[in-house]
């Protein structure tokens, strides 16, 4: 390590020079990153659920859209009628709207007057219609009505606009009339939200914490700003870099800028606390600093690798967000591996040299408070490994009970406006998801014939009476209710019903829109809707699958059918999270073996180092088990990335320990590194914890989980390197 450390100190003026061009030029790259949550961000590719649903969308253009719905005492007069009316015909027109449909616009020709007279008629006939009730235009107890709003599948900023405008146009009703609105984006906003709480909020709270901490334990200005100039310059490099490549962040990749933060202040620490040590001692600062390097270099070096092994095995999930996570966090922290190693060598010894040093009173303190520990726990040694032993059985009990979390409406807090209302709609039998039968007849047959027609509405009928789907509808449905106002109907057959339902809509403009959101213009796919109320994706699989089967047994054979929709595609990534989980780990855990082997040399030192790594995953995963903490999109990662971070203290603690051990015995070498290691690892502890705990002041569930599991895991590795190391080693 002498040589790059070397030029490091001797060119410290070019190195500083260049690490100042880097950050200049980064700095307007993190000003590029913007968020971004879209439901395409969330596509697992290649994924048959993906391939599905474009099939589905490039036959009838999509399923994304809004529910308008309009409730109260005088929602069934003629003002809060003619509110209606207002919407529907303002709404129809805004840029990305494909169509708007509610109970007016279907009976609008059955109407002698508007707004009618007798209001209470309108809302009898209403709930009298099977079609009104199937696409939730009015509710099952008509209390309330609703608009349905069909949009285009938008880019980012049209969404936006449009869902502005959308509660814009509901924002004033009329007295004795409430709205409420909920759409497919809905929730992608929400996320927006919480996405931009971690950086405008949680970000600035941890950067605080660090600086109080370093103020409290340093006491003086080259103390505090020597390693944040190393977390800043880390932090804008990666956060640069992915502006400059159009990286958008997300509700996953979020939590990469106080990552970054928290390893690059560890690291820094883990270098500062020595070499100050050695200032005080009287050595001159730069020579301090290649003292501490020739020591921890060989720490150093291989506490990077196995952080960023343990982020980079996140890439190998199919889910985007999360490889897109470990991908960057790979990067980011490869970058603050380098710099340790670079510019901020060259930091440290452009500090003016301080003889006292009465700060460092903290710092002795914790010092003796390691070597107690230590020692404790060799004399102890059977007790320590028996209570590890005892607790490790009970957290791999709790394995068994670990549960997944897919629903994202129950991540948001009960009293969040979307989750209000979405559950208000869903209260009233009113829904916005959708799960999407595609159906493609055999070859050469077609659904525009009256058997078929009616096969779709008994399937649609039959579907609609399944657990968990409020409504429902077919082209067999609206044909049979068009064929129904005929007034030749009541002397027609079903079949002649649906033939003449039919030819009304394909020779009326509006009926021709509203036939083609079920019928391709060959007549050859088909699409049932049904409206779902929103559940985890074991629920809507089920329900899929039951869909498929009812459809599978009524149609003629041959016909090929598929459950899609946009929610069942978010959903799909759930089933994703236990691979995504193991996946990581099984990528990890040899790594970290291999890196201890060369390290330790015996395979014995390997297995021990090992288990203070593995130990605290452990009670993780099995204190999620007990606790009911379920895997949800952000829990999944904790694994993964915990155990990349945990590792680095094991490594500092056991980097000469085969030179250390011929010296002094292995349990001294132990003993002697904890010592003097001691405040780096609970200095660094307690800002990681911070660094995930302030992600538990998150509104979102998933955020919050992610940061309080986090912090726990980190204060208990923290304690099992003070105890448990010392203890499994204390016979050498």
């Amino acid at each position: 390590m002498n040589g790059p450390i070397g030029r490091a100190l001797g060119e410290r003026r070019l190195v500083l020079l260049a690490t100042a061009a880097l950050f200049v030029l980064a700095v307007p790259g993190a000003l590029r990153l913007t968020t971004d949550n879209s439901p395409r961000v969330w596509f697992l590719s290649d994924s048959p659920e993906v391939a599905a649903y474009r099939r589905f969308t490039a036959s009838f253009g999509g399923d994304e859209g809004y529910r308008i719905a309009l409730s109260g005492p005088a929602l069934w007069t003629g003002t809060g009628l003619a509110y209606l009316d207002r919407l529907e015909r303002g709404i129809g027109t805004l840029p990305g709207v494909r169509g708007v449909s509610s109970l007016l616009r279907h009976h609008r020709a059955e109407l002698a007057e508007f707004p009618p007279a007798r209001p209470a008629e309108l809302r009898a006939l209403c709930l009298a219609n099977e079609l009104d009730r199937a696409m939730g235009w009015v509710a099952e107890d008509g209390a309330a009505a609703s608009l349905l709003v069909e949009t285009a599948s938008l880019e980012r900023g049209e969404e936006a606009r449009l869902a502005a405008e959308l509660a814009r146009r509901i924002a004033a009703p009329p007295p004795g009339v409430a709205t409420t609105m909920f759409g497919t984006r809905s929730l992608e906003f929400a996320l927006d939200e919480s996405s931009g709480e971690v950086g405008r909020v949680f970000f600035p709270l941890l950067v605080l914490f660090a600086v109080a901490v370093l103020a409290a334990t340093f006491r003086d200005l080259g103390g505090v700003a020597v390693p944040l100039a190393h977390v800043a310059i880390s932090t804008a490099l990666v956060l640069g870099a992915m502006g400059w490549a159009g990286v958008r962040l997300n509700l996953v990749l979020v939590i990469l800028p106080p990552l970054v933060v928290v390893v690059a202040l560890g690291s820094a620490l883990h270098v500062q606390i020595p070499v100050r040590a050695l200032e005080a001692s009287g050595s001159p600062v730069a020579a301090a600093v290649a003292a501490v390097y020739r020591e921890k270099g060989r720490a150093l070096l291989w506490t990077g690798f196995s952080t960023v092994v343990g982020f980079a095995s996140l890439a190998a999930t199919p889910v985007p967000p999360v490889r897109t996570l470990g991908l960057w966090a790979g990067a980011g922290l490869a970058v603050q591996t380098l710099g340790i190693f670079t510019w901020y060598p060259a930091l440290l010894a452009s500090t003016r040299a301080r003889r006292a040093l009465p700060e460092r009173r903290l710092e002795a303190r914790l010092e003796r408070f390691g070597r107690l520990v230590a020692t404790a726990a060799g004399r102890r040694r059977g007790l320590v490994l028996s209570l590890y032993a005892l607790t490790a059985l009970v957290c791999a009990l709790g394995l068994g009970r670990l549960t997944r979390e897919s629903d994202a409406l129950s991540y948001l807090p009960k009293t969040h406006p979307v989750r209000r209302a979405a559950e208000g709609l869903e209260e009233r039998g009113l829904g916005v998801s959708t799960v999407e039968l595609h159906l493609v007849a055999p070859p050469g047959a077609s659904f525009a014939e009256p058997d078929s027609l009616l096969r779709l509405a008994e399937l649609a009928r039959r579907l609609r009476a399944l657990p968990g789907v409020l409504g429902g509808a077919s082209a067999g449905d609206l044909a049979t209710d068009l064929g129904a106002s005929s007034p030749l109907a009541a002397l027609a057959t079903p079949e002649e019903l649906a033939g003449d339902g039919l030819a009304l809509a394909e020779a009326d403009p509006d009926g021709r829109r509203a036939l083609a959101r079920f019928l391709t213009d060959d007549r050859r796919e088909a699409r049932v809707t049904l409206f779902v109320a929103h559940a985890g994706y074991e629920a809507i699989d089920r329900l899929a699958a039951t869909a498929e089967a009812e459809a599978r047994r009524l149609l003629p054979a041959g016909t090929v059918v598929r459950a899609t929709g946009l929610l069942r595609v978010l959903l799909a990534i759930q089933r994703y999270l236990l691979t995504t989980l193991a996946g990581s780990l099984a990528l990890t855990l040899p790594i970290l073996a291999a890196t201890f082997y060369l390290l330790l040399g015996s395979v014995r030192d390997t297995l021990r180092a090992l288990v203070p790594n593995v130990w605290p995953v452990l009670a993780l995963l099995g204190g999620m088990g007990w606790i009911g903490a379920p895997l949800d999109v952000a829990t999944a990662m904790v694994a993964s990335i915990v155990l990349g971070l945990v590792v680095d203290d094991t490594i500092h603690t056991l980097a000469r320990y085969r030179e250390r051990r011929r010296e002094v015995g292995g349990f001294e070498a132990v003993a002697d590194k904890l010592e003097r290691t001691a405040p780096a690892y609970l200095l660094t502890g307690g800002i990681l914890a911070a660094g995930f705990g302030v992600c538990a002041l998150s509104r979102f569930e998933p955020i919050a989980r992610f940061g309080t599991l986090s912090a726990a895991t980190v204060l208990i590795a923290v304690v099992a390197d003070l105890l448990l190391v010392p203890a499994l080693f204390a016979r050498d």
